[in-house]
């Protein structure tokens, strides 16, 4: 029996788990074909090629990220708690979404040094996300650091990505955000 999900969103779901799970470079165009039950022919119809594909994904993570980011910062009922709110954000994600090894975003941009238009345009706007939120933040907690202590929460939460790598991503979360409310701490004491 056939599937009932649109061959878009199947090539899309399997797109998403084996780029972010395995490697975009590493994932060959008949292993997401497989996962999907999907012919090359939808795939091109639908993206192009792999590298369109892979942009539709990272836009579709993009997309659920911030929104997933955006529920936290909601939730925030402090400064200093929207600021750190990435750190809740990424433990939501990691939990509901979809485990991952580290950053979709990281990943790709590590593994492509010379990424389609489409694609570096989408990991600059991530990249931007991430540090004009945290600049935003960390100029409500406190204004003469803010650049400072944005910078850090950014170095603090993309270290935490790294070491999801080598730890469990939970623990390594949770040291990315200790590190962050030590930076806090040590530069909003009077």
């Amino acid at each position: 029996m056939a599937s009932r999900t649109p061959v878009h969103d199947r090539l899309l779901d399997a797109a998403d788990e084996l780029f972010f799970q395995v490697g975009a470079v590493a994932t060959p165009v008949d292993a997401i074909l497989g996962k999907a039950g999907a012919s090359p022919a939808s795939l091109y119809a639908h993206f192009g090629n792999k590298d369109g594909l892979l942009a539709a994904a990272l836009e579709r993570r993009l997309n659920e990220w911030t929104e997933v980011w955006d529920a936290a910062i909601d939730g925030a009922t402090t400064p200093q708690e929207r600021l750190l709110s990435v750190f809740t954000a990424l433990r939501t994600y990691q939990s509901e979404r979809m485990t991952e090894r580290w950053c979709a975003f990281s990943g790709t941009a590590a593994t492509l040094p010379a990424p389609t238009q489409a694609i570096a345009d989408i990991l600059r706007r991530e990249t931007a996300l991430l540090q004009d939120r945290c600049l935003r933040f960390a100029t409500e907690v406190t204004p003469e650091h803010a650049e400072e202590l944005a910078r850090g929460i950014v170095i603090s939460y993309t270290g935490a990505l790294a070491m999801m790598l080598r730890v469990p991503w939970q623990q390594a979360i949770n040291d990315g955000e200790a590190t962050a409310r030590l930076l806090v701490g040590a530069l909003t004491q009077n």
